[in-house]
């Protein structure tokens, strides 16, 4: 229990490093599904590590937290929300039982599927439940950014259908808890000083 929730806390924290950082270049160029596409593959990597369904809405949370406090950045309230909806839309995907079909094809055929669900409901919820929290809703603008949400999609289902196989490779890295427990707390407090000042 305590290496999970050192394991949580550790890769939200370099989740929400990520989108502080690369998240906030890679949206400015219009390429959020890129980013979107590594925090998918981060979180089936980690549940294939620690097969603790739940850890990835955690990580999720976290990731999502330093996003919001960050210094930097545009857009925090809405960047948040996709983070933390991502992170559920996941747990929800990982429920369904494709996993005892271990067939290369179903592989890359659910790594298209949930990478491009994830993509369009974290996108879409930021554009109905932002406006909601900080604004007023316009219907309108949804129906205008769904083209823009679908092409995203599109993009981050091709990234999966490459990404997910990936996470099925058989590598195993073991690493004693008198060198897990330091590395963790050092790596996570890296990410949080570099978010807190922006780095």
């Amino acid at each position: 229990m305590k290496k999970l929730l050192a394991g949580t806390i550790l890769f939200g924290s370099i989740w929400g490093l990520l989108e502080c950082s690369l998240g906030d270049w890679l949206h400015g160029y219009g390429l959020s599904a890129i980013m979107a596409s590594i925090a998918v593959f981060l979180m089936a990597v980690t549940r294939h590590i620690y097969r603790a369904p739940g850890m990835q809405a955690s990580m999720a949370l976290i990731a999502s937290l330093l996003r919001h406090f960050n210094p930097m950045g545009t857009c925090l309230v809405c960047a948040s929300i996709a983070i933390f909806i991502e992170g559920l839309a996941f747990e929800i995907i990982w429920l369904l039982p494709w996993r005892k079909y271990q067939s290369y094809t179903m592989k890359v055929s659910m790594g298209v599927i949930s990478f491009y669900s994830i993509y369009a409901i974290g996108y879409l919820s930021t554009q109905i439940l932002t406006p909601l929290l900080t604004s007023k809703f316009y219907f309108g603008n949804l129906i205008g950014v769904i083209p823009k949400i679908l092409a995203g999609a599109t993009i981050a289902g091709i990234i999966g259908g490459f990404a997910l196989p990936v996470t099925y490779l058989p590598l195993k890295i073991k690493i004693k808890d008198k060198f897990y427990y330091p590395i963790t707390a050092v790596v996570t407090l890296f990410c949080w000083i570099a978010v807190i000042l922006g780095v």
